[in-house]
């Protein structure tokens, strides 16, 4: 057979393999000798291992409990940086100011701006514009111009 059952040669062997897979595996090793004979060199290399590795010690509860009731001790002694009462103030006094802030909206503005003085400083920006508006009246006249031309093409497009 072309398609071997690598790597689920060691869960057959171990029992891990669902039942269709197990099957499958089976059948698989009843046809083919080569992946019989890894199917029971992993047996064997499973077993040895089992047998090398030694028992565990017998787990003394009692033992256990008392290392654990002594770090719970250790720890309730122990509090955090945030019980503490001046990290806890400190916090609590910032949480109060960016409430403040968040309610209010922030340092003030000055809101008194008046619409004149805003639109003056508009008109400043584009005085340059209005002293050269000879130049800008003939780039607009060129522009209406290479519309006029392109229009034999825009309808052509537009039709087909």
């Amino acid at each position: 057979m072309a398609n071997h059952p690598d790597s689920d040669l060691v869960p057959y062997v171990r029992g891990e393999l669902a039942p269709a897979d197990r099957e499958r595996v089976a059948r698989h090793l009843e046809d083919c000798p080569e992946c019989r004979e890894d199917a029971t060199a992993v047996r064997a290399l499973l077993e040895n291992l089992a047998r090398s590795v030694p028992a565990p010690p017998p787990i003394h509860w009692g033992r256990w409990r008392a290392e654990l009731r002594a770090r719970l001790d250790g720890r309730r002694g122990r509090h955090a940086w945030w019980w503490r009462p001046v990290p806890l103030a400190l916090s609590a006094s910032l949480a109060g100011v960016l409430l403040v802030l968040a309610i209010l909206g922030g340092p003030p503005r000055p809101t008194g701006s008046d619409p004149a003085s805003v639109e003056e400083v508009l008109l400043g920006r584009r005085l340059e514009l209005l002293r050269q508006l000879s130049l800008v009246e003939r780039l607009d006249l060129l522009e209406d111009l290479d519309i006029i031309g392109q229009l034999d093409r825009l309808t052509a497009t537009s039709e087909g």
